[in-house]
């Protein structure tokens, strides 16, 4: 499940989940990625309910859930 912020806040500009596995995946305007593992289904739905979600990110989610950096290309950068 894969769902784009439309606008709701400047940082986060998308945001995925996979409930197998309870990861979540924000990406974020400045071309970063972060996968947090562990993640229940309700903090889920509360950032896709958040006036907010980067700070929900922020509040809710950094420093609770393991967390991974991924590098995102921006669009028209080689390989």
């Amino acid at each position: 499940m894969f769902r784009q912020s439309a606008g709701r806040s400047g940082a986060v500009r998308s945001v995925g989940y996979d409930p197998t596995t309870k990861a979540l995946l924000v990406i974020c305007e400045n071309a970063g990625a972060y996968r947090y593992a562990g993640v229940p289904k309700e903090v889920y739905d509360g950032l896709l309910a958040a006036p907010s979600r980067e700070r929900f990110v922020r509040e809710s989610i950094e420093g609770r859930y393991p967390r991974e950096k991924f590098p995102c290309m921006m669009v028209g950068e080689d390989v």
